[in-house]
């Protein structure tokens, strides 16, 4: 049965669970798990892991994790904050899977992309004194 669910379906689900991250940022639970995402949609987590799978290729961890990641971005370029707060913040719980899904995501370490993210203000801040 799994085999014959709709897109239309699948992009139904994949826009619920979107609209869950966007607006209650739910990734921030580091104990989140497809259970409890399906206990908050209201719907079968087979459903949910199903339609993440087949419209994404990735798994429901990695795609939590990649909201997580793209909040970690946006705190490391725009913040001072410390890394490892920053990582508790968004939904890690380790430092070694933290990074490893930062450089899967973005092809660098949080501390590099700060660096380059950040470089710019440096910069200007330095030519303006």
């Amino acid at each position: 049965a799994l085999a014959s669910a709709a897109p239309a379906e699948d992009r139904d689900t994949l826009a619920a669970v979107a609209t869950l991250m966007a607006t209650k940022r739910v990734y921030r639970d580091t104990d989140l798990t497809l259970d409890r995402l399906a206990r908050k949609l209201g719907m079968p987590a087979r459903q949910i892991s199903a339609a993440i799978n087949r419209a994404t290729g990735k798994n429901v961890s990695q795609y939590v994790n990649e909201y997580r990641i793209a909040e970690a971005c946006a705190l490391l370029a725009g913040s001072d904050r410390p890394v490892t707060e920053i990582m508790f913040a968004v939904g890690f719980q380790t430092k070694s899977n933290f990074n490893r899904e930062f450089r899967r995501v973005t092809g660098m370490s949080p501390l590099a992309w700060r660096e380059r993210t950040a470089q710019p203000t440096r910069i200007a801040i330095e030519h303006d004194r």
